[in-house]
């Protein structure tokens, strides 16, 4: 697989350069110029190719191109809309007689089907070197449109449509690998993660134009929605993984709070980019929630590498590389919602192999901890088992202690009770044996053993005994607060549960305490 993966982010890289320092061929196509006198959106760039910048545009565009100095030899010349996501372009003669392309249209419909609008001008010239361009998009119109050959058709095509295959088939490797520790682990982090994929996969797609070209013919369906619609599930997908991966609910509730809200809104502005409501508002607010995610989930992974709770350095740094990718996007348009299709072909070749390299890593490495804690918790509980059935190492026998006396008893309490007094740990919701071990640096027999034989109390217990402390702190702090907030605050999954141990423990019920703390 990584030899997969270096191949084809060689190729992307050696692609990119190949066309960047190539040196370009005399183009048989003859000139391009718009008419227009007005040339506040549009500017010329060579010979044969104008770059339009309209922005979000209500209205219909209506420009007059010539072609001029045609040689003899060319009569394949095209009007290439190169890597636009237009909704509707007509190029039409003088005579009105029109061709319609753009991805509100199907692509079987277009005379030259391809991954952007394509015209071909042979029968469009025949009595006139100028022709009429209606464009119409609710999407933001900046497009750069190339007079070219069949020959450099050919060569775009190929070199834009290689760069997304690469970028698929480096997706592709991730998915099936994550796919395959989903079904081995059954983590819920990998499940949602393995959903983030497939969202980033089919945002190649569509924005590609690979989708409708190649997965969708028959279909016409305008971009500027399939972009909203799939940056919206990124959001989603990415907020639900990331908060499963760093555990939010449990180490970091009022976040897990603020994610849900932020699926929320995400959700309908999805709904809301179906309507003829703006999309130029619904772009701001999906980049706005993309950014504050992504810089939540960078802090919150530096914290919880602090706590050494979680191993996150490689996390931090997709999260960093995702946030890099969205910043440097931001930085080429000439707004917060222009798009140039060159700049984010470069951005995606460069910096997505980038984060599924860095993605990759965190994911092994939490893959690896699990598998880790696995095979311990079994090797270790095993050899309880298989221990406990010894007459010689009955729980009542002296020798029974002699298993931990290498350990450092003191040092072991001391490090136990700096967990539970000072860092709280019992507050995790599912905080299991084996990861106060992992905390501890011991098996979690060693642990089992420690709990059972020196302090004479169960792993379940102990939890127990410190969220009912820490919840009658908080009623003694303030009466006012909720039993049921109370119940969830400090580690307990549901009510019965909190007041069946929170009687065991202070003889009275959570209600009772409270009114004799409201007394005192």
């Amino acid at each position: 697989m990584r030899v997969l993966k270096l191949f084809f982010i060689l190729n992307m890289v050696f692609g990119i350069f190949f066309q960047v320092s190539a040196k370009e061929a005399e183009n048989q196509a003859g000139h391009l110029r718009i008419l227009n006198e007005d040339n506040t959106n549009w500017k010329q760039i060579d010979d044969y190719s104008v770059l339009l910048d309209w922005g979000f545009h209500p209205d219909q565009i209506d420009l007059r191109f010539r072609i001029g100095n045609s040689p003899e030899e060319s009569k394949t010349e095209f009007l290439v809309f190169l890597w636009s996501h237009l909704d509707s372009v007509e190029v039409c003669d003088l005579k009105n007689n029109c061709q319609k392309a753009g991805f509100s249209h199907p692509v079987n419909e277009w005379l030259v089907p391809g991954i952007f609008p394509v015209f071909p001008l042979r029968k469009l010239l025949d009595e006139s070197p100028e022709i009429n361009v209606k464009i119409k998009s609710r999407n933001y119109i900046l497009s750069e449109v190339r007079l070219a050959s069949a020959e450099d058709l050919y060569s775009i095509t190929i070199f834009y449509s290689g760069i997304v295959f690469s970028l698929l088939a480096l997706v592709i490797i991730q998915l099936v690998y994550l796919i395959n520790s989903y079904f081995r682990l059954r983590a819920k982090w990998i499940f949602y993660q393995i959903l983030f994929s497939v969202g980033m996969g089919l945002a190649f797609l569509f924005v590609s134009g690979i989708a409708s070209r190649y997965l969708f013919p028959n279909f016409g369906f305008p971009l500027s929605l399939g972009k909203k619609i799939m940056i919206g599930s990124l959001i989603i997908t990415g907020t639900l993984w990331v908060s499963h991966f760093l555990k939010i609910k449990q180490n970091f509730k009022p976040v897990w709070h603020f994610y849900n809200i932020v699926n929320i809104l995400t959700a309908v502005g999805i709904a809301l980019s179906f309507t003829k409501f703006p999309r130029q508002f619904v772009s701001l607010c999906f980049t706005i929630l993309y950014l504050a995610v992504t810089v939540t989930a960078i802090v919150l992974s530096i914290i919880a590498m602090k706590r050494k709770t979680i191993q996150t350095r490689w996390f931090v740094m997709s999260m960093v590389s995702l946030l890099a990718i969205e910043i440097l996007n931001i930085i080429s348009y000439r707004t917060f919602f222009s798009f140039d299709g060159r700049s984010f072909l470069f951005f995606t070749a460069f910096f997505v192999p980038i984060n599924i390299f860095l993605t990759s890593r965190s994911v092994r490495t939490r893959i690896r901890e699990l598998e880790a804690m696995i095979a311990l918790k079994k090797h270790e509980l095993e050899n309880f088992y298989k221990n406990s059935s010894d007459p010689s190492l009955d729980p009542g026998n002296e020798k029974r202690k002699s298993t931990i006396i290498g350990i450092d008893v003191e040092d072991a309490l001391s490090r136990l009770n700096r967990l539970m007094e000072e860092e709280k740990v019992y507050l995790e919701e599912e905080l299991r044996i084996s990861d106060l071990a992992a905390l501890l640096g011991l098996s979690v027999h060693q642990v089992s053993e420690l709990l059972n034989q020196v302090l004479d109390i169960s792993f379940p217990d102990l939890l127990k005994k410190y969220r009912i402390e820490e919840a009658k702190r908080i009623i003694s702090t303030d009466a006012s607060v909720n039993i049921l907030n109370i119940a969830f605050a400090v580690g307990f999954q549901s009510k019965s549960s909190f007041y069946d141990s929170f009687k065991k423990y202070t003889g009275v019920t959570p209600q009772e305490y409270k009114k004799s703390v409201s007394k005192e």
